[in-house]
């Protein structure tokens, strides 16, 4: 339940629809009046060259919460032109988060890119309500990805930090949160298989060492010591925390130069 896919007023698959009762539909319905704007006059990305130009021509025609998927896909495929700007971001954003919140794919290259295009999490860039809306997303699909989300922790928090979200909020909210959700996601993402900090690839400005010094943190390790030494921790989840913590240790050990 959750999401369901529709069928625009010209017959096209729109999909990534979310229902009533998804923990985000609240929110996408808010981001949808709070974003409402005019059409832009032009796509924001290069002209007869990346995207399909059936798409293209059609790109723009769609009411914004009808925009098919595969539109908003092929349109994140094209490279951004002289013409991209705020205007267009503004109004394709309640869309991309409720593609987002749907849990399907944005841009085929990752997760980590769907919100860079624009410095979307650089408060002073937007309203109040506005801002209202995007760190109130970032809260909750964190959560989400922290609790029960398929993809890897350290992906989400890359896709919110390479957009401008400032890195230590979204490492303060981590450390907040319960320590058996992070416990299980990070056992999940980090030791299944070869044993090893999981950093995405697309982390830039440093933004890689700050997350490894995130992932190596006293902070961190503690949380994990502490729940895997608890008496009233479940046996297999004291297992999964004391493995985590046990790689938290190796990656210490290595970047030491022991």
């Amino acid at each position: 339940m959750g999401r369901r896919d529709l069928k625009s007023k010209s017959g096209k698959q729109v999909k990534a629809k979310l229902s009533a009762d998804h923990e985000f539909a609240e929110l996408i319905a808010e981001a949808y009046r709070v974003f409402a704007a005019p059409k832009p006059a032009e796509t924001g990305v290069c002209k007869g060259c990346c995207m399909d130009p059936a798409i293209e021509a059609d790109f723009l025609v769609p009411d914004i919460a009808a925009l098919p998927l595969h539109y908003l896909q092929d349109w994140y495929f094209a490279a951004v032109s002289d013409a991209f700007g705020q205007p267009i971001w503004r109004y394709l954003l309640p869309r991309v988060l409720e593609v987002l919140a749907s849990g399907e794919e944005l841009a085929y290259v990752g997760l980590e890119v769907s919100l860079n295009r624009f410095p979307t999490g650089d408060a002073a860039r937007w309203k109040s309500e506005e801002w209202g809306v995007l760190d109130r997303f970032r809260h909750m699909y964190l959560d989400r990805a922290v609790r029960h989300g398929e993809d890897c922790l350290d992906d989400v928090l890359c896709m919110f930090g390479i957009a401008g979200w400032p890195l230590a909020d979204l490492f303060a909210q981590v450390l907040d949160g319960p320590a058996d959700a992070l416990a299980e996601r990070l056992w999940r993402d980090w030791c299944i298989g070869r044993p090893s900090i999981w950093i995405s690839a697309f982390w830039d400005n440093g933004g890689n060492s700050d997350v490894f010094a995130f992932y190596t943190s006293p902070e961190l390790y503690r949380r994990m010591a502490d729940l895997a030494l608890d008496e009233q921790t479940p046996p297999e989840l004291a297992e999964k925390a004391l493995a985590v913590a046990g790689v938290i240790e190796q990656a210490v050990a290595w970047d030491a130069g022991g």
